[in-house]
């Protein structure tokens, strides 16, 4: 990491730059988040992480292919839990459901750490976890390593096989956050 920035200022960073490039062209200025990603990568300075950010840059994504691959009948749902857990056939069900819980138990991590969601997205929803691991970046508190090992990682498997098979260029993306979560486990070990 460059001199002059914290560690944990740069990871901060990183991840709020990778929240934002998993979100809709639609949302966000690509080319100010292009700006923002590639400068908080450099900060980092993993070459593995900036050539793939380099690769997910070189094949852009319109709008109308970020909502068939995400949104509308999503090709791959950013809900991670949607990956995991099978959807419950009743409302009855659902009350109960392993996704239910998971979500439940995702808000009181929030929660803990201070992070409300705003309503608009579920708590098992990529950039709003990606967005987390931003606010609390630099934190010893376990439970955000619980977050990491528990509720996060094990659920990008199925994500990244799916980005494999429809050969996206999100599977670029997804590579860059689970190097940069490797860089960080790395240094707490």
């Amino acid at each position: 990491m460059n001199e002059g920035h914290s560690a944990q200022q740069v990871l901060r960073e990183v991840y709020a730059a990778l929240a934002e490039l998993w979100c809709s062209p639609a949302d966000i200025d690509m080319g100010e988040a292009k700006k923002g990603a590639q400068e908080a990568v450099a900060k980092l300075g993993d070459p593995a992480v900036t050539t793939l950010l380099a690769r997910f840059f070189e094949t852009p994504i319109s709008e109308e292919e970020y909502i068939e691959l995400f949104e509308l009948a999503p090709r791959c749902p950013l809900y991670l839990g949607s990956h995991v857990f099978d959807e419950p056939k009743t409302c009855a069900q659902a009350a109960v459901s392993e996704r239910n819980a998971y979500m439940s138990e995702l808000l009181a991590l929030y929660k803990h750490f201070g992070m409300t969601l705003k309503g608009r997205e579920l708590p098992d929803y990529l950039p709003l976890m990606v967005e987390f691991l931003s606010l609390t970046a630099g934190s010893s508190d376990p439970l955000r390593e619980k977050f990491l090992k528990d509720y996060l990682l094990p659920f990008l498997a199925p994500v990244r096989a799916r980005l494999e098979h429809l050969k996206s260029p999100y599977l670029y993306l997804l590579e860059a956050l689970e190097r940069v979560m490797q860089r960080e486990g790395g240094s707490h070990a």
